[in-house]
């Protein structure tokens, strides 16, 4: 404490003309009082948590009286809880909905609608370039689609919507007829899905009604 004292009344000595100053930067001093600020409300919070505990523990002999020390130490334990806490919330709310958040420093931050969802149109003209590129392959070999989104037949920018995700493929032995489900946009694309079928048809359904044909298909 007394070093930390010496130097501060150093830093804080007026300049004579021709002297060296060491002084803190614009952006250090900022730093140093937001840190200095959290520190003191550390400590002030220290004090209250101890009072606190401390008046409880009059009502309840079972409770041990707190002292300073381990108040601060009950504090930073808390916050450290807390922060697991709230970033496994973090990480949760990712899951539930893909694409939909992005990192921002330690945590994750709402992508702004522009940045993430696509209008109707684009999102159908986008499955349209697809639908294109996987009939002309089949074209070239026989009627035969390609195998997979990661198989290099058809580029795999085809298959990436624009928040990231990919397409859901259903490989089929033939296309160009029948009516069943070949590609669907995934669960970032939001409630309603567009598809496209077997014969070449583009649909919008309802994610509800997606599942219950999906469903059908695995249990035949």
């Amino acid at each position: 404490m007394r070093r930390i004292a010496i130097v501060s009344f150093l830093l804080c000595l007026p300049a004579q003309a021709g002297m060296t100053v060491i002084t803190l930067t614009d952006a250090a001093k900022a730093r140093l009082d937001v840190l200095s600020f959290f520190i003191v409300a550390y400590l002030l919070l220290g004090l209250a948590v101890k009072g606190l505990w401390n008046s409880l523990a009059k009502s309840s002999e079972k409770m041990p009286r707190l002292n300073y020390r381990r108040a601060l130490a009950l504090l930073l334990l808390s916050g450290l809880f807390l922060y697991v806490i709230l970033t496994m919330i973090s990480g949760a709310r990712e899951l539930l909905t893909p694409g939909a958040w992005e990192k921002q420093g330690v945590g994750y931050r709402l992508r702004e609608a522009s940045d993430t969802f696509e209008t109707k149109e684009q999102r159908h003209q986008r499955l349209s370039k697809l639908r294109d590129a996987i009939w002309s392959h089949a074209e070239a070999h026989q009627g035969k689609p390609p195998s997979g989104p990661f198989s290099g037949e058809v580029p795999l920018s085809s298959w990436r919507l624009s928040d990231g995700n990919f397409y859901a493929y259903l490989k089929p032995e033939t296309i160009g007829t029948g009516h069943e489900v070949l590609i669907y946009e995934p669960a970032s694309s939001g409630p309603r899905r567009f598809i496209l079928f077997t014969d070449g048809s583009i649909e919008d359904w309802a994610e509800g009604k997606l599942n219950s044909e999906l469903k059908k298909r695995w249990e035949r």
